[in-house]
């Protein structure tokens, strides 16, 4: 998606949900988060991947609900954020820890937002090498000889 986004012309960040909450928990402590904001609103679309990867946003920063609620709100409804998650938004709540901010999230990025839910086996499991088939008692394998040179 953020390829093809790219290709029309528009401006696109693409991010891991931990790249970003290192990066605004880096700024707090050194005062640049209004800064931070400001860059990661100017992108057409910020597209944030592995959201709720192994609770690592909470890991990363005690602040985690309030720094993406800062980043989202700041996008505002003129610009689009794709959030990849494995995470129901049921379960935001409790995976966040504070109900209010993850409601108020939740409320600002489905405005007017496409919702895609899938379902299924993973994309990347074709690429599982298959275990060898064994050969059968109806079909032993055959023996290759190499030509002699005399």
């Amino acid at each position: 998606m953020g390829r093809a986004a790219c290709a029309q012309g528009y401006r696109v960040r693409y991010t891991t949900s931990a790249e970003l909450l290192r990066d605004l928990t880096a700024s707090l402590a050194d005062h640049t988060l209004p800064e931070r904001l400001r860059h990661y609103s100017n992108f057409d679309l910020l597209a944030i991947d592995e959201f709720g990867f192994d609770r690592i946003e909470r890991a990363e920063s005690g602040q985690a609900a309030s720094l993406l609620y800062k980043v989202v709100d700041s996008r505002g409804p003129k610009r689009s954020t794709a959030l990849v998650t494995n995470i129901s938004f049921e379960a935001w709540a409790d995976y966040l820890g504070d109900a209010p901010l993850a409601m108020a999230i939740l409320d600002r990025l489905v405005d007017g937002a496409i919702v895609l839910k899938i379902e299924g086996r993973s994309y990347r499991a074709h690429r599982a090498k298959q275990p060898a088939t064994p050969p059968s008692d109806e079909n032993p394998p055959t023996k290759r000889h190499p030509k002699s040179t005399g």
